[in-house]
């Protein structure tokens, strides 16, 4: 069975990652990654949750399969490659939700971080222990972390490679919520059907507008608006919402609404 799968429950996509017994990325982990990322490109889902079977969502990289015997030019071409997994990730234009259960270290962190929405169980535990072994966060954990909660945090977590539980991370706004263990997957299921079931056109806007802004700043992404915007008046799901809220009035039409994802 790969260690990674991917399956449709209506219009939500799941990818699983299912590596044990503590889900170690390897080299085989990550092709079968790439070959996940091209059936949710290929498929007509309007979310995706990302998920791992066993106690632990993942503890990070197979360093004796992995990094052993690797020299520099090697090193380049399979960062290379986890980096091209990651920003594929990341870059879908459908809503991207996490569920995190155990341990989440090193990259299988920083592939959290690369989604839109994280949900962690009670039990979570968070760390990038690079530093332990002399490496940097290699699939771009310092300045995933860097983003959500500000340099100075992110300098701590990378730095002291320290674990950190769920509630630090929720307060320091790198995770979204955290819920008891046992309602984890079902929470985060609920999480990426609400948001398949909402204005997926519109949703893709804000990504790519949050974006801009991160990497660009207000001004960059007023130009990118200008350009993204107005075609969504043109959307179907644009023009039911409209329509329901003339109908309805803006107090009642909540609920109302079916978007269609067109």
């Amino acid at each position: 069975m790969s260690s990674v799968r991917f399956e449709k429950q209506a219009n939500v996509g799941v990818i699983t990652i299912d590596n044990p017994p503590i889900n170690l990325a390897d080299n085989a982990l990550f092709a079968a990654f790439e070959t996940v990322l091209d059936e949710v490109e290929a498929s007509n889902i309007r979310a995706l949750l990302v998920q791992a079977a066993g106690d632990h969502f993942g503890c990070g990289v197979n360093v004796q399969t992995t990094f052993v015997g690797v020299d520099s030019k090697s090193a380049r071409q399979m960062l290379g490659r986890g980096i091209r997994i990651c920003t594929r990730l990341e870059g879908l234009n459908i809503p991207v939700v996490c569920a995190v259960q155990g341990l989440c270290l090193a990259a299988a962190l920083e592939i959290a971080l690369r989604c839109d929405v994280i949900i962690a169980a009670d039990d979570a535990q968070f760390a990038q222990v690079e530093q332990h072994i002399g490496a940097a966060t290699y699939l771009g954990g310092a300045y995933l972390l860097a983003e959500r909660c500000g340099p100075a945090r992110a300098r701590e977590i990378c730095f002291t490679g320290d674990f950190y539980d769920a509630a630090s991370f929720e307060r320091w706004n790198i995770i979204n919520r955290v819920v008891p263990r046992a309602s984890l997957q079902a929470e985060a299921m609920a999480w990426a059907q609400k948001l398949a079931n909402a204005p997926t056109k519109a949703h893709a806007v804000t990504k790519r507008l949050m974006r801009a802004f991160l990497d660009h700043g207000v001004r960059a992404a007023d130009e990118l608006l200008l350009d993204l915007g107005p075609p969504l008046f043109d959307s179907a799901d644009f023009r039911a919402g409209v329509q329901a809220v003339v109908e309805h009035g803006s107090k009642n039409f909540r609920g109302k609404v079916v978007f269609q994802g067109a």
